[in-house]
């Protein structure tokens, strides 16, 4: 399966994004060719920055693991959110993410189309992506870890057992 080709809005040079409103920065079109051409790439997708797993497990995991992927040929580690650019931005300073990029999906255009768009009305969230894990080798997925339960009812559960990072290692280590 190849990942949809789609063009992300970001945010580039913005500063004091953190408790402030960005400014001095401009818009780029970044496409997934950008992201994704001629690389071996983990993804990682959740639901919304600033949520309770995805701040205090998933992306601290992934970023503790980065240098350790990169040693399997791993060349990027994207984290992807159905969020605009400046939550993005701004949730990579709070973590004070320096491997892990972030990838802004502010439409969700890229989630639908790798079939992980999900309602999730209860919490006040609207559409956004099923929490998910995957590798990505020049806009070709390799492997997908993807959590139990997928679904639109806005159910309370967030499971988070195969999308962690300590998951995509292991399959690093054992597929080289």
């Amino acid at each position: 399966m190849n990942i949809p080709e789609v063009t992300f809005r970001t945010r580039e040079g913005d500063v004091n994004f953190f408790r402030k409103c960005g400014f001095g920065g401009e818009w780029k079109d970044k496409t997934t060719d950008d992201y994704f051409k001629d690389k071996k790439v983990v993804l990682f997708a959740l639901p919304g920055a600033f949520t309770p797993t995805c701040y205090q497990h998933h992306l601290p995991e992934y970023e503790e693991k980065y240098d350790e992927m990169k040693s399997l040929g791993i060349d990027e580690i994207y984290v992807l959110s159905v969020n605009d650019t400046f939550v993005m931005n701004s949730w990579m300073e709070a973590m004070k993410a320096k491997n892990v990029k972030a990838i802004a999906d502010g439409e969700g255009k890229f989630t639908k189309g790798m079939g992980m768009l999900v309602n999730k009305p209860k919490q006040g969230f609207g559409m956004r992506s099923w929490r998910y894990s995957a590798l990505i080798d020049n806009r070709e997925v390799k492997k997908m870890f993807i959590e139990e339960g997928k679904n639109d009812e806005s159910n309370d559960d967030d499971p988070f057992k195969v999308s962690d990072a300590n998951t995509m290692l292991n399959y690093l280590k054992e597929a080289k």
